[in-house]
């Protein structure tokens, strides 16, 4: 992964950076305080990960089927019960721009498998 967070696409990596440690929703999560303050605990049978998506898209085996970024957003969003964003959205291609360069540096394992 080499994703530039100047030039273009840093006001999209700032409010990508600032959505990741937003709380939202009614159970007041933010991105960061699972894949941060969590990483490696168990949530629903998975291990969570450290917020980076160079495993995407993933085949999920409950949906059998390809699933991208923007709709693993949705469904994190969500679990937070908040309302989300629709995928494509400013907002979603935000945070996408800004969670793709934690993983810079990382190989691209995609696509992956989960639950």
């Amino acid at each position: 992964m080499n994703v530039a967070v100047d030039g273009p696409a840093a006001p999209f990596w700032e409010k990508g950076k600032e959505m990741y440690y937003t709380r939202y929703g009614q159970l007041e999560l933010s991105c960061a305080n699972c894949h941060e303050q969590n990483y490696g605990n168990f949530i629903r049978a998975d291990h969570l990960s450290q917020g980076q998506i160079n495993g995407f898209p993933v085949y999920r085996l409950k949906d059998a089927k390809l699933s991208s970024i923007q709709n693993r957003f949705k469904g994190c969003i969500r679990d937070t019960r908040a309302e989300t964003f629709k995928p494509g959205s400013p907002e979603f291609i935000a945070l996408e721009t800004y969670v793709a360069s934690r993983g810079n540096g990382l190989s691209v394992e995609g696509p992956s498998v989960r639950n």
